[in-house]
């Protein structure tokens, strides 16, 4: 029999691996449909911003009714609507089954969830949690691949054949689910009363939203702004790119979805090898307590990437200047996550990390509307340009965090 562990894995694997299968390809098929840039805008930030509400919903609704049969019913409806998706005709109802995906599509958060269950130990927990989020982002770089040759070999339907593979591989993971064993607590769960799903569900969203405001209220912002802004500024670099990357390719230099595929497989690959080496890398800014070294650098190479794709005059040198896009986005997510743990006091550092991720949330549904608004009346060329320019911001935030750092030493 295979480990309960085991299946979560696979299960977290092919389901990065079917997201990666569609995404690059949305924005394409969506200008194919008849949408301008502000409408693909609109809609990436509906879908973000229908997660961002619909998660605190999924994840109370499985503490009440079990994990796992919320995780069936998750899979079961993601392979529908990923399958009408891809017979999809009109642009009504395309943005009708990609918000309808933003509520329902929360399988990670409950495969995170479930994992916990079959793993009583918490020191092995962790582990758990690594391996999990490996396997999703190896997932996330083949699925682009395979998806691009897909496209390549059924240029007039790719889509719809690669939106039914998903539909079918969130069937396989349902059945895999089906088959892990009942735990305690799930049987437990089974049988607490269903008339008091609804009100704990309203109650929780409604604690979650103002708990989130206290929680910001009580940070101490003199101490941690240079945390916050840097995560601000760092989401909205990369947000502002992966918002625009697939059309800009096609549009700019014609790339196939092969190609493009690739690409991103090898923006992942880059990306993990630096999360890999992180300890080596952090052992030549020893100096650096204030991080704006660090920062400086990585805003520094970012704003290099970020132009030199802009003026690529071919595709080879955007896929060379993706290499210092790649290295300070995995080097940026490491550092504000090291900042908080190095600033924060340890009864705080759960709400701080808490408070960043709102902001990485709520960038997630500004900078798709953002990207539609340059996008539609400027040019997809011009996006790169604006990401470049968060990125210009984050130079001068860390001149000024170590032009402080430097009047204190003086000081004291």
């Amino acid at each position: 029999m295979v480990p309960p562990k085991t299946i979560l894995e696979i299960v977290s694997f092919i389901d990065m691996f079917s997201v990666g299968l569609i995404m690059p390809q949305l924005g394409n098929f969506a200008i194919k449909l008849g949408c301008n840039q502000l409408q693909i805008g609109t809609m990436g930030a509906l879908y973000s911003a229908f997660q961002l509400i619909s998660g605190p919903m999924i994840g109370t609704w499985s503490d009440l009714k079990g994990r796992k049969p919320t995780l069936i019913l998750s899979l079961v409806l993601c392979a529908f609507a990923y399958v009408v998706l891809g017979f999809t005709t009109t642009i009504l109802t395309f943005f009708a089954v990609r918000s309808f995906l933003g509520i329902v599509k929360q399988t990670q958060l409950l495969v995170k969830a479930l994992a916990p269950d079959y793993e009583i130990d918490s020191s092995e927990q962790a582990a758990v949690f690594g391996k999990l989020a490996a396997l999703s982002s190896v997932g996330m770089s083949l699925g682009p691949i395979i998806g691009g040759h897909i496209m390549e070999v059924y240029p007039e339907n790719g889509f719809t054949v690669i939106t039914c593979c998903s539909g079918l591989l969130f069937i396989v993971n349902a059945s895999l689910i089906i088959c892990l064993p009942d735990t305690n607590k799930e049987k437990e769960e089974n049988k607490k009363d269903n008339r008091k799903v609804a009100p704990c569900i309203l109650k929780s969203v409604i604690n979650s939203v103002k708990e989130s405001v206290e929680e910001f209220y009580k940070v101490d912002w003199s101490i941690y702004w240079d945390v916050f802004l840097f995560k601000l500024l760092i989401t909205l670099c990369m947000g502002t790119y992966f918002g625009s990357y697939g059309i800009f390719l096609k549009k700019i230099h014609a790339a196939s979805p092969k190609y493009l595929g690739y690409i991103i497989a090898f923006q992942g690959g880059i990306g993990a090898l630096c999360t890999y080496f992180i300890g080596h890398i952090n052992q030549l800014y020893k100096n650096d307590k204030d991080f704006s070294k660090r920062l400086y650098h990585i805003f520094t190479v970012l704003t290099l990437g970020l132009l030199g794709m802009a003026l690529a005059p071919n595709l080879l040198c955007y896929v060379v200047f993706t290499i210092p896009l790649a290295l300070s986005g995995a080097m940026g997510r490491i550092i504000g996550l090291e900042m908080i743990m190095n600033k924060g006091e340890s009864d705080r550092r759960g709400a701080l990390i808490g408070a960043t991720s709102s902001v990485r949330s709520l960038s997630g549904v500004v900078t798709p509307m953002f990207v539609g608004i340059i996008g539609e009346y400027l040019g997809i060329q011009y996006v790169l340009y604006f990401a470049a320019l968060f990125a210009v911001m984050g130079i001068l935030t860390s001149y000024i965090i170590g032009s402080q750092t430097v009047l204190k030493n003086k000081a004291d």
